[in-house]
């Protein structure tokens, strides 16, 4: 892509894809993203998943302001959320469901049947 995408209403970052990405425009987007500041929640995903040099960058930038410093994910889910899982195993069973679906639909088949069952071909 040539063309040069406005990052959100009345900003003046920009950038241009193919271009070396900027870390300190990378900073500043992740730390908007991560307050809204002038996004939607459903913008973020898209700026966060988008396949380059530069949303990689904003997505390392934008992990940095979350703090799970002595919390496990379950722990800190279920602290967020206390009222959406009934207990700490609850969250933590929720999370290791999660772990194990990402990995079988980004992960690599590690077996010959697990490629198969993927594929339709078995099952």
């Amino acid at each position: 892509m040539d063309s040069v995408e406005q990052l959100a209403l009345g900003s003046t970052d920009t950038l241009s894809n193919g271009h070396k990405a900027d870390l300190e425009a990378a900073k500043r987007l992740a730390k908007r993203l991560y307050n809204l500041d002038g996004f939607k929640k459903a913008d973020v995903a898209r700026h966060l998943g988008k396949n380059n040099e530069f949303s990689r960058m904003v997505a390392g930038e934008y992990l940095k302001f979350f703090v799970f410093t002595g919390m496990s994910l379950d722990q800190r889910y279920y602290e967020c959320n206390p009222n959406a899982i009934s207990s700490e195993d609850g969250a933590h069973t929720l999370t290791c469901a999660l772990m194990l679906l990402n990995t079988d639909l980004h992960g690599h088949c590690w077996s010959p049947l697990m490629c198969l069952v993927r594929r339709g071909k078995k099952g």
